[in-house]
């Protein structure tokens, strides 16, 4: 997504400003729309007319839907669009600064299953796009990536202060984290079979703390 130039008058940072909220109309317009309809059947004109501008303004700001896909799995990671990795967000900050290492992992699982949560529609979305559309399914592995290395940071956090389980390394560790905390498993359980959010970040928990840390709560 392409990032307005900075304005030093009162007319540019006003300009900023209108671009910025166009922008983030346009994501959550995509959002709305590519969780309605889908990715494919939704076109630029609908999002355009969903968000209440014309076409040319999104391709100028954006170039292409794929990119706008991007851009609204961006929001739904972050939770709103302040720029701000999700490594910077006050609740890893939380986390990082607790003593108790039980209170500790409950908060980055808090965190993280909230991620997870909040992205399971779209990323719904992008995996049966996925079938059709190279682009999707480049997106989907770019998201894996990124969260794999966001997740890597989160692990960091827990073992600062703690030592992995005998024979357990780092990396098998952050795999473990990643293949447990993540949409899928959460549309699973939760959407799939009725768990409360809560008995899923409970059982996440003990899973963790045990294969990580051997020990139980």
């Amino acid at each position: 997504m392409r990032e307005p130039v900075k304005g030093t008058s009162e007319a540019g940072r006003r300009r900023e400003s209108r671009a910025r909220d166009t922008r983030l109309r346009v994501i959550e317009a995509g959002v709305r729309l590519f969780i309605e309809r889908g990715y494919v059947p939704t076109t630029v004109q609908a999002i355009a007319d969903e968000a209440g501008v014309a076409p040319a303004t999104i391709y100028q700001a954006f170039g292409t839907k794929q990119a706008i896909l991007a851009a609204a799995l961006d929001l739904t990671i972050a939770g709103d669009d302040t720029p701000l990795a999700l490594l910077q967000r006050g609740w890893v900050a939380k986390a990082a600064q607790e003593q108790d290492a039980h209170r500790q992992l409950r908060l980055i699982i808090e965190g993280a299953t909230q991620v997870a949560a909040r992205t399971a529609p779209l990323k719904a979305v992008m995996r049966d796009a996925a079938a059709t559309d190279p682009a999707a399914r480049e997106l989907i592995l770019q998201d894996h990536e990124r969260r794999h290395r966001t997740q890597e940071g989160l692990v960091d956090v827990l073992i600062e202060h703690r030592r992995l389980r005998a024979g357990t390394s780092r990396s098998r560790a952050v795999d473990t984290f990643f293949a447990l905390v993540n949409s899928h498993t959460y549309d699973l359980l939760v959407t799939q079979r009725g768990w409360t959010m809560t008995h899923w970040q409970d059982w996440l928990i003990d899973l963790i703390e045990h294969d990580l840390f051997g020990t139980t709560i």
